[in-house]
């Protein structure tokens, strides 16, 4: 009987990245590898990177080194990486750490198994066949990317050097794949990419309504999110999609980055509509959304009345959910030569600030929502106790509803919330 090799894989960064490590995984546990948690002795050890910015450039390297002394004393034959550090410094990552033996370019995911066992990745990428993919905990919930790259190029962002411009999935390869994971009893589907508001723009048909209509005509209890939209491809047409039917999360993740009709045009974004805009016509078209957005501070340029409009935005908004995160100056972005560069005291001063109005703001909207009952799916436990999240709260990203009783993984119950902090609620199970 033929050994079982094994592997050992870490994963870092963002959501669409958890996904090419599943769908790497897939095709290594076709070929017979055993995915193990614990390194003591595998046959390779594959790490799958974030380059977005410098700092998961430098987690990064620091795993990669990690992983390099673990195969330095003889627990790994192999050492392999993937991800968006081989699209940033592609070989240059092998001269420098020469323990890496392998790497795997984002578009080419099925080059994994060259790599793992020992050549370097040939095959051309298919990006609309539907593929393998080994899910990964928890089980009842799970990411879906329905394209990949970016098309927007904005003057702050490494994402098209590293991905490329962007890229929709065949429509009949995300049904496939929605009646797949349905079938293995998954709950709630969250679609993802880059720019997810832009599917189908690329082909010159179809949009992400349309691909919602069709995903909806997939029989099944389930809750559908959506996230990453850019303010500009939220239109009436999206909204009303997203209202007609409950299995549609009333939840809308629009990056604004900005307000200041300056800085966005520093940014590349001058085509971004009026945040107010949009945020009024979402609360129009499809009452009870919760909205999340991310904002930068310290861009280039940035003036003290140009934080001001940002801060006053976020005192008046009233945003769900809100990102901050202070300007990363990235080699090979436009912004990194642009002049009035902000110090980095000065751009994580202004996210604080930011950051302190937000938890005000959020307190003040959870509030509102104790003596409502919503359904809450179950995530987990932690020393507070049993938590899940209503519809209004994207996994991983957002907060949490604190149960007075354990709870079985995955399930929906219904709840009466009870109470409320800064970012987390509490609530009661109500009995059937």
């Amino acid at each position: 009987m033929t050994k079982m090799k094994k592997i050992g894989v870490v994963s870092l960064g963002c959501s669409k990245n958890l996904v090419d490590t599943e769908v790497m995984l897939g095709h290594l546990v076709n070929q017979g590898y055993q995915i193990l948690e614990d390194f003591d002795r595998v046959d390779c050890l594959l790490v799958n990177t974030c380059a977005f910015l410098s700092e998961a450039v430098t987690e990064s390297l620091d795993q990669i080194v990690e992983l390099a002394k673990l195969k330095g004393e003889g627990r790994a034959d192999r050492l392999v990486v993937t991800g968006c550090m081989v699209s940033r410094y592609g070989e240059e990552l092998r001269g420098e750490i020469p323990e890496i033996d392998g790497v795997v370019h984002p578009g080419n995911l099925e080059g994994v198994i060259e790599a793992v066992t020992g050549e370097n990745p040939v095959k051309q990428p298919e990006h609309d066949k539907f593929p393998t993919r080994l899910r990964s905990f928890p089980y009842h919930r799970a990411y879906l990317k329905i394209g990949e790259g970016c098309s927007n190029h904005c003057s702050y962002c490494m994402i098209p050097s590293l991905r490329g411009e962007f890229s929709s999935r065949e429509t009949s390869s995300v049904l496939e794949e929605v009646r797949w994971l349905l079938d293995q009893d998954v709950r709630e589907i969250t679609l993802v990419s880059q720019d997810t508001g832009r599917y189908g723009f690329d082909g010159g048909a179809g949009s992400l309504s349309g691909l919602l209509r069709e995903v909806l005509k997939v029989q099944g209890d389930y809750w559908l999110r959506v996230l990453y939209i850019h303010p500009s491809r939220v239109d009436e047409g999206l909204l009303d999609m997203i209202a007609s039917d409950e299995r549609v999360c009333r939840y809308l993740d629009v990056p604004f980055q900005h307000v200041s009709e300056r800085i966005l045009s520093l940014m590349g974004r001058e085509d971004a509509p009026v945040a107010d805009d949009v945020l009024e016509l979402a609360r129009r078209r499809l009452p009870g959304v919760f909205i999340r957005s991310t904002l930068m501070t310290g861009f280039p340029g940035e003036t003290e009345k140009d934080f001001g409009e940002l801060l006053q935005f976020v005192k008046n908004a009233g945003i769900e959910h809100l990102g901050v995160f202070a300007y990363s100056r990235e080699e090979g972005t436009l912004a990194a030569d642009f002049p009035g560069q902000v110090p980095s005291g000065l751009a994580k001063e202004r996210m604080e600030i930011l950051l302190a109005v937000q938890e005000e703001v959020s307190e003040e909207r959870l509030k509102v929502l104790v003596g409502k009952d919503l359904e809450v799916m179950i995530e987990g436990a932690d020393e507070k106790g049993t938590y899940g999240r209503h519809r209004g709260q994207a996994p991983e990203v957002d907060g949490v509803v604190y149960l007075d009783r354990p709870q079985v993984l995955g399930d929906i119950v219904a709840v009466r919330i009870t109470g409320s902090s800064a970012y987390d609620l509490t609530g009661k199970i109500l009995d059937e």
